[in-house]
């Protein structure tokens, strides 16, 4: 597998700066949140402490929930806070990770030039086989038209004519498609997908 250098070198030190600043956040947050449940808690008691408490207690009680109501109201603001600084967090890393994104140098990898490398590849190999099976026939026609190509004998056997020749020593091919790679399949594969449909080939000698 062809192995690329790392594109996002620049991106991942800016995501873990903020990062490192989030963190910050959430664990402001989940304080906030821990104290709320506390807060919570403390007025689900004085609910049902106030079922059976004296008057002298309901007033303490009563204290203690406003006490409780405030804090909590305190909290929720808090949150609220919290919240707008994460999204001016946000809006504050947003242009530099625009900045490292268009910085990763995609453009060294070019699937065009792979595709034309390998077409030229592919078809210089089969030219070359094709050349030699022409030129080993092309050095035996002449023996061969001699006997198969004489008239008598192919008044006999007339599929002579067009069965024994040049067009008939060449590699065979066998492909479906109009083309051998489609352009479709080459925009698939840099999306990081085999196209479905594609298979590995069985390794076999092209004599």
């Amino acid at each position: 597998m062809t192995q690329i250098k790392d594109l996002f070198t620049e991106a991942k030190k800016v995501i873990a700066s903020f990062k490192e600043k989030d963190a910050q956040l959430d664990k402001q947050e989940q304080e906030l949140h821990a104290e709320l449940a506390v807060l919570q808690e403390e007025m689900t008691n004085n609910i049902l402490a106030t079922e059976e408490a004296t008057v002298t207690e309901l007033v303490y009680l009563k204290i203690q929930s406003k006490d409780i109501i405030q804090k909590t109201e305190i909290i929720k603001v808090l949150l609220e806070e919290l919240e707008e600084e994460r999204t001016a967090l946000k809006l504050e890393f947003a242009p530099q990770y625009s900045r490292v994104l268009g910085q990763a140098k995609t453009h060294e990898y070019n699937a065009t030039k792979i595709a034309e490398k390998y077409k030229y590849q592919m078809l210089k190999e089969i030219a070359d086989i094709g050349k030699q099976m022409q030129t080993q026939y092309f050095e035996i026609a002449p023996d061969i038209d001699e006997v198969i190509k004489d008239s008598k004998v192919l008044g006999q056997y007339p599929r002579f004519a067009y069965a024994y020749n040049y067009d008939n020593y060449k590699p065979s091919f066998s492909w479906f498609d109009k083309a051998v790679v489609s352009k479709n399949e080459v925009l698939s594969a840099t999306g990081g997908h085999i196209p479905e449909g594609v298979k590995e080939p069985q390794e076999q000698d092209v004599k």
